[in-house]
């Protein structure tokens, strides 16, 4: 089995254990709830890891530290990036509710990376130095960590609205507490706006050191500095205004839209960005 055949068998694979976490989350999400909770999160974890084998062979296989050189690659290191949050950063406020809405998007993806194996990228990435391994390591934190924060506020909305319809479901008692679901909010946009800051404070460095230009206009760098701005903007309403938590996660869920764009949709506009569409 050659180098890219295990790539691609390691990506199938972690999608088809976050696929049977997401499977025993949802079975027991009626019954023993506890049990069910640490064997999909074992399930998780397996798939975590065999997602990080992955990049090992990639990184073997292409000689690079950091393998994120096409859209398939970029796709599975986003979905590394959101398991390493959820796993090891947040490992005290894991939920069997967070489990069941973030397994899906893990899965969905490894399938799109695994769609676009052969995608062949519309120009190199040149010059690979620290510099890029610093910037997109941060970036893909950064928006690793705005999923987590979008996760929570939608959470947190679904909980509000149970508790003031009166007759709360079976979801509701399955999640966290709105005091633990405000942290979660919260910690991770603090932590994403800092990594988002140091992102592109470091790609100007690395497009300085590889092109000898700052790419200040840029489509994406303006796009994610005004992803920085609102963010910024939110953090400050909610430690230096008396808004409430509930105008907050509506916020992030808004927010988390110009994530997308700045992630997603900016590959489909010229720009010195477009290195993996």
């Amino acid at each position: 089995m050659n180098t890219e055949n295990i790539s691609l068998f390691t990506l199938v694979l972690s999608a088809t254990f976050y696929f049977l976490a997401f499977i025993v989350h949802l079975l027991s999400f009626g019954g023993h709830q506890e049990k069910g909770h640490r064997k999909a999160l074992a399930l998780m974890k397996i798939g975590f890891v065999i997602a990080t084998v992955y990049f090992v062979v990639e990184a073997a296989g292409e000689g690079a530290m950091l393998p994120v050189e096409n859209v398939s690659q970029a796709l599975a290191f986003f979905s590394w990036s959101l398991a390493f949050v959820y796993l090891v950063l947040l490992s005290g406020s894991q939920n069997e509710s967070f489990g069941l809405i973030l397994t899906p998007v893990l899965i969905i993806l490894l399938i799109a990376a695994g769609l676009c194996f052969h995608v062949v990228p519309v120009k190199p990435l040149p010059a690979l130095n620290p510099f890029f391994t610093v910037h997109i390591v941060a970036a893909f934190f950064a928006y690793a960590c705005f999923t987590i924060s979008f996760a929570a506020a939608v959470l947190y909305l679904i909980q509000q609205h149970e508790l003031k319809s009166k007759h709360a479901g079976t979801f509701y008692h399955k999640l966290p507490s709105l005091e633990s679901l405000d942290k979660l909010i919260c910690h991770p946009m603090m932590w994403g706006s800092a990594l988002l800051v140091l992102a592109v404070m470091i790609g100007f460095a690395w497009s300085k050191s590889a092109f000898d230009e700052y790419w200040i206009l840029d489509p994406k760098t303006l796009a994610t500095v005004a992803v920085s701005a609102v963010y910024a903007g939110i953090l400050f309403l909610r430690y230096g205004s008396p808004v409430r938590t509930k105008h907050i996660a509506l916020l992030s869920v808004v927010a988390f839209t110009l994530v997308l764009v700045s992630f997603i949709g900016m590959r489909f506009i010229q720009g010195s960005h477009n290195f993996v569409t």
